[in-house]
């Protein structure tokens, strides 16, 4: 048997629908809800040079790691990930055949699922990437939202993909790029930052970019939208020399009182952000309207690494960070039905009603 309230709801769009009510009476209300999101940021690459350094720029270059990573992100089951150092299949077709049975670009042709980013998140995601490198990559859970430019549950390296240009004479491989979720009709911007490891001054000029914008070219972190942005920023804010231009720019945009704020790092332990690669915070997760924090995978009480190593074991074949994972909430404007009593505010209707 239907409720009260659910017969009132038959009844409301009954009416509604019939046409027998004005389209003001029956137009939705808009409120405010929390939307829980769960969200991870991996850089999955490593510093292995013997294995991965010649033509693999460092990046997730052994097949055994893919493995536990993909078991790890299964069972977080993010909503929202960013990944870091991925190694992505037109790599392959540009290197040497490969002979060593380990590595991810031997037979590469032949494998069932051609890309590292699709293995490593499975087939619930839709995956963009940037457009210029594709080792920076963001899947989003088909179920959660919808990604503006690249169809639902596939996988995109242009279409989608909000990636900002390399500066004069800086490496083009590292990369800061973003995308626009749909989520009940709220745009919200997720941004993945990788930029530069060396090289200062092109680090600071990638993430003034990033909260500026330049040329004609408007700033991948919105101030008037929502937006959130991840990633491995490759500076510390919190440990490095206040004055370099990198934790300049990065400080006058984000912290106490500014239009970014940390859901890592300070959020997650004030007295001192955990360290998350080389001994120092540099993985880091800051918005402008989300609410919530971040756990330190592997350093956090009860976590674990994302590779499953113990925490304290140097693994140089495994990745050489640490992952981020936030329980967090997205305030947004979400449409749902008028209540009974907007549609009907006759308190002798409503009385009638509940005495039947």
């Amino acid at each position: 048997m239907f409720s009260s309230l659910s017969r009132k709801a038959a009844i409301i769009a009954i009416v509604c629908f019939a046409g027998l009510l004005s389209t003001a009476a029956c137009r939705a209300r808009v409120e405010t809800m929390n939307v829980p999101v769960r969200l991870l940021t991996a850089n999955v690459g490593n510093a292995d040079l013997m294995n991965c350094g010649q033509g693999y720029y460092y990046k997730l270059c052994l097949l055994e790691w893919e493995k536990p990573l993909s078991q790890s992100i299964a069972e977080l089951d993010p909503d929202i990930v960013a990944l870091q150092e991925v190694f992505d299949v037109a790599w392959c077709g540009q290197m040497p055949r490969e002979l060593d049975k380990r590595k991810v670009c031997y037979r590469f042709d032949e494998r069932e699922v051609k890309h590292q980013a699709r293995r490593l998140l499975g087939p619930d995601y839709t995956i963009v990437c940037d457009a210029r490198s594709h080792f920076e990559c963001i899947g989003v859970k088909t179920s959660f939202a919808s990604v503006i430019g690249c169809p639902r549950g596939d996988i995109c390296r242009e279409s989608g993909s909000l990636t900002h240009g390399a500066p004069d004479n800086c490496d083009t491989k590292p990369v800061v790029f973003g995308i626009d979720l749909e989520i009940d009709e709220n745009i919200v911007r997720v941004v993945n930052g990788h930029p530069a490891a060396s090289g200062e001054k092109c680090r600071a000029e990638q993430i003034r970019r990033l909260f500026e914008g330049y040329g004609n070219v408007p700033p991948l972190a919105l101030h008037n939208k929502p937006s959130i942005i991840m990633g491995d920023m490759n500076m510390d804010p919190f440990r490095e020399l206040q004055d370099s231009p990198d934790v300049k720019i990065w400080n006058k945009n984000v912290g106490k009182n500014k239009a970014f704020y940390y859901h890592s790092g300070p959020a997650e332990n004030k007295d001192e952000p955990f360290k998350t690669a080389a001994g120092k915070t540099i993985d880091h997760v800051i918005s402008n309207f989300a609410k919530g924090a971040c756990l330190t995978l592997g350093e956090a009480e009860g976590t674990a690494r994302l590779d499953r190593v113990e925490s304290r074991i140097i693994v140089p074949e495994s990745n050489d960070h640490r992952a981020l994972f936030c329980n967090l909430s997205f305030p947004l404007k979400i449409a749902g039905p008028p209540s009974f009593e907007e549609v009907f505010p006759s308190e002798i209707l409503d009385q009638h009603w509940d005495q039947r």
